[in-house]
């Protein structure tokens, strides 16, 4: 009995491109998250408290010119719009709400084994994932500050706009700042654990736990006042506006904690991605 020749016709389409794998996964992302009820409430909700309201108020208070000490130094009856604690506390609440699921989930129902199981690298996987957040998320981190800034420049009474553009420029770097750090933080924690209600809350309250361990030992020595999130982000957010750190604060300490925050979720981040996409 002869044996019959497997007859095989190659595919003669073409692979898709790693930039459009990586765009499918953040607009995925963008709209599934925008889908959200809970999640349009929290930035509804978000917006009116820490945005609105400060938009409002400041463009119907006369001013010369959209300052610095608008945006981060003490005034009169609060902080600064970027200090007063919103901002950062909101962006957080919206960060672990956003970010608890972008892998846990895959983790926990298998899609990360599928996602592995075509021709996509961590690196692919990882910025889809960490592009989709950050686009949600600078719904609250990025474009508002702008708006801010914008609304308070239209509104100046004074002539000279190129301090206020110069203002405007800082609140770009503190915007991109602000989300990437946040960003990178939520989905490192959604990458350790199966668990959602895990991912999110883990991610709220390490930030907690580790401000009341900064206010505990600060009484010891300031230093400590770095290893609150909280605190270093208000001193990027002076740096980058032209201020000086506390005279109590060690700019060396200050920078290795800065370099940590930004460095650490993103390298734990991919190990823990490539190891289990490698089957480890």
């Amino acid at each position: 009995m002869s044996v019959e020749r497997i007859e095989y016709t190659s595919w003669e389409g073409q692979k898709s491109s790693r930039l459009r794998r990586i765009y499918a996964i953040v607009k995925k992302i963008f709209r599934d998250k925008l889908s959200s009820k809970g999640i349009l409430l929290l930035l509804i909700i978000g917006m009116m408290i820490t945005h609105v309201l400060p938009i409002i108020g400041n463009s119907v208070v006369p001013h010369e010119a959209l300052t610095s000490e608008m945006m981060v130094k003490t005034i009169p009856g609060g902080g600064g719009y970027l200090t007063s604690g919103l901002f950062i506390l909101f962006s957080l609440l919206f960060a672990s709400v956003v970010c608890s699921d972008l892998i846990s989930r895959d983790l926990q129902d298998n899609s990360f084994v599928l996602y592995f199981s075509r021709p996509i690298r961590t690196e692919d996987y990882l910025l889809g994932k960490l592009g989709g957040a950050f686009t949600v998320m600078s719904l609250f981190c990025f474009l508002p500050p702008i708006a801010f800034s914008l609304a308070v420049i239209a509104t100046q009474t004074g002539g000279d706009y190129i301090v206020s553009l110069r203002v405007l420029g800082d609140t770009l770097i503190v915007g991109i700042f602000t989300t990437f750090i946040l960003t990178s933080f939520g989905v490192m924690i959604s990458c350790l654990t199966k668990k959602t209600s895990y991912a999110g809350v883990g991610a709220f309250a390490s930030f907690f736990v580790l401000s009341v361990v900064g206010g505990v030992f600060s009484g010891f020595d300031p230093n400590w006042q770095v290893i609150d999130p909280f605190n270093l982000l208000n001193y990027s957010y002076d740096l980058i506006y032209g201020f000086d750190l506390p005279s109590e604060v060690s700019p060396i300490l200050f920078s290795f904690a800065l370099l940590s925050i930004l460095a650490i979720p993103t390298t734990v981040l991919y190990y823990r991605v490539y190891r289990r996409s490698a089957g480890k």
